[in-house]
């Protein structure tokens, strides 16, 4: 089994839109997506084994007001089901990473809910730490 992990630019638009359709509604407009591929600070890695799509990370580098180091946000991971615990996830993750640390980045984060146990044991066996158990997220439309 090869995993290879490839960060997508602009140039890269059809293949963002295909990958990221086996995962969500993909109602945006070509023109969205060619922007966030275009712009530095957003992410979007995807993986494929033995060629074919197994999945995705979508994260930012977020300036701060606080420090010199931005922080890298980890937004979303998606593996397609027949790959998942297979080490899939995990070499994204250490990708999305690397990536950050040579874009300067202190540290990274992701939420995740409690209830998802797989995520929290994965982001725990990958070092993360959770910092506060009281956590809450809100959204505003």
């Amino acid at each position: 089994m090869k995993i290879t992990i490839t960060r997508l630019g602009p140039e890269d638009a059809e293949t963002a839109r295909a990958n990221c359709a086996l995962f969500w509604d993909m109602s945006s407009s070509e023109e969205n997506l060619v922007v966030y591929l275009a712009d530095p600070n957003c992410i979007l890695l995807v993986a494929e084994v033995d060629g074919e799509p197994a999945g995705q990370v979508v994260g930012h580098i977020l300036k701060r007001w606080d420090s010199k180091k931005p922080m890298l946000f980890l937004f979303s991971i998606d593996v397609v089901e027949s790959q998942r615990r297979k080490g899939v996830a995990r070499k994204l993750i250490q990708e999305f990473q690397k990536r950050g640390k040579e874009a300067g980045c202190g540290s990274s984060f992701v939420f995740t809910n409690e209830s998802n146990k797989p995520a929290m044991q994965m982001y725990q066996t990958l070092g993360g730490v959770r910092t506060n158990p009281d956590d809450v997220m809100f959204e505003w439309e």
